[in-house]
């Protein structure tokens, strides 16, 4: 984000010569959705929420880490240890891709030359919802945000079920923003509920 807007760049959303990937009406909806956001913040996102049905009037935005906990207790054993299982495996990846990037430092005439390996911030983590909850991406995106040493991980999905948000605790996210769509985007680029703006989106 900068200057205070958001900019968003997807392999599907970039067109091809000729090609009109979005109608107009559509990116102004957005538009007015981030601008309302960037200009209101909580405000604008709990009134696109409960707009578009991703929370019920007067329900929280954002479940904090123990209302995740809470959600992996109440699992059966049975689904504890798939989501245990399939998070050991993402960790143990990350961890891997991680060891293989390194800090370089090579001496040259008069100084040195090389490049440093550092976490961001904070990174928003977009799990989608709809008829089919992804807890898989849950764990695929706050895994390795945790690995590479970022401080804050947010995770934002809509209507989250049980799993989503135990996916979240066993990920070691801060919390859970209970929205989607465009409205969850512009939260996490603003930062609302007392997390701070996300330095990168996945």
């Amino acid at each position: 984000m900068t200057s205070g807007r958001l900019r968003i760049i997807t392999p599907d959303c970039i067109p091809r010569r000729g090609e009109q990937v979005y109608d107009i009406a559509t990116l102004d909806n957005v538009r007015d959705i981030l601008n309302d956001i960037h200009r209101t913040g909580e405000l604008a996102v709990r009134l696109y929420a409960e707009k578009f049905g991703d929370i019920a009037t007067g329900q929280p935005l954002f479940l904090p880490p123990e209302d995740l906990e809470n959600a992996y207790e109440s699992l059966s054993p049975e689904d504890q240890t798939v989501l245990q299982r399939v998070a050991a495996r993402i960790r143990s990846f990350a961890e891997a891709q991680k060891n293989s990037l390194k800090s370089l430092s090579v001496p040259i005439p008069g100084g040195f030359a090389g490049h440093d390996i550092l976490p961001v911030e904070t990174a928003g983590c977009y799990a989608p919802g709809g008829r089919f909850p992804l807890p898989s991406s849950v764990l695929m995106t706050a895994i390795p945000a945790r690995v590479a040493g970022v401080k804050h991980v947010i995770v934002a999905s809509p209507k989250p079920t049980r799993h989503t948000l135990a996916a979240a605790y066993l990920a070691g996210a801060d919390g859970v923003l209970c929205v989607g769509g465009a409205q969850a985007i512009g939260a996490l680029a603003s930062g609302i509920c007392g997390f701070p703006s996300a330095d990168m989106i996945v």
